[in-house]
């Protein structure tokens, strides 16, 4: 079975085939990594000293790129339609069902048996949820099932009877650097949820995501371990249905996702020429129109 840390072979660049410097240790080849991503954004599209024109002959350039760059943004735009508002997509409670509660996570509590016992709860610092009935429990580190059985228990009510939604996840997250140079989005952590899953749901991969370029960064601090890096085969997940690379997220893991050459080339042309070139590569959805409306 495959190593599915990344090793010396594998690394970030223009193919898969690239690869990290030898003898390397997981710090610097996460320092590696990031310094990939930096090179890759500033230079893979060849932009001269002002970063306005490319070398070689712009009409070129723009019809190689129009005609070849163009097949993974409407990939994505099948497998990975983008919600309308990723900020709302990623901050609406989905939590998987192992996501353990921790400070300051706001849960939603009810009761059927005593509607006024209802209360949206923040967990305390001690780890509790400062309930006035049926009293305080704990909730740090629990399941909201668990929770659930706890209150339902202290309540001497049936199980079917108590209902703990998370309403609001605050105790972890998770870091989305890319595909834009320079954006960074800070997620709530919400379960051990497979990243490609986890991508699709906040809007991760839009149209300009480069597919061989997508890793997971774990820090490792809280157990004192060396970072972690870990590469996402995201046409074998989405293509073959191949899951051996859609990690489970752990809080505080960072997300890496590189661009295309189509995007990047398209952020640099003036914005009358970018809107059309984006319509064109596919970079803008099927359904766009300058004007509102299709006729």
């Amino acid at each position: 079975m495959r190593d599915r840390h990344t090793d010396a072979s594998d690394t970030v660049g223009s193919s898969p085939r690239s690869s990290y410097p030898t003898g390397t240790t997981d710090t610097e080849s996460v320092g590696t990594l990031r310094a990939s991503f930096r090179r890759a954004r500033t230079s893979e599209c060849g932009w001269d000293a002002r970063g306005l024109i490319p070398r070689g002959g712009g009409l070129i350039v723009c019809a190689l790129l129009a005609s070849t760059g163009c097949s993974n943004a409407r990939f994505l735009s099948r497998t990975c339609p983008q919600p309308p508002d990723p900020a709302t997509a990623a901050a609406t409670p989905a939590p998987d069902v192992r996501y353990r509660v921790g400070c300051p996570d706001v849960l939603e509590v009810a009761f059927a048996d005593h509607p006024e016992w209802d209360v949206y709860v923040s967990v305390d610092l001690d780890g509790r949820l400062p309930l006035v009935y049926p009293g305080r429990t704990r909730a740090e580190g629990l399941t909201l099932d668990e929770i659930r059985d706890d209150l339902a228990q202290q309540a001497g009510a049936a199980r079917d009877r108590v209902r703990v939604n998370l309403a609001s996840a605050r105790s972890h997250e998770v870091y989305v650097h890319g595909p834009l140079r320079g954006r960074t989005r800070v997620v709530p952590y919400q379960g051990p949820e497979p990243v490609i899953d986890f991508l699709k749901r906040v809007g991760g991969l839009p149209p300009g995501s480069r597919l061989n370029q997508v890793y997971i960064v774990r820090p490792n601090v809280t157990e004192c371990r060396p970072p972690e890096v870990f590469r996402v085969n995201v046409p074998a997940v989405l293509l073959d249905n191949d899951q051996g690379t859609n990690f489970p997220l752990q809080p505080s893991d960072q997300v890496y996702v590189g661009e295309t050459r189509c995007s990047t080339f398209a952020r640099n042309l003036p914005t009358w020429l970018s809107t059309a070139y984006r319509r064109i590569t596919g970079l803008l959805p099927d359904d766009w129109w300058p004007f509102g409306h299709q006729p």
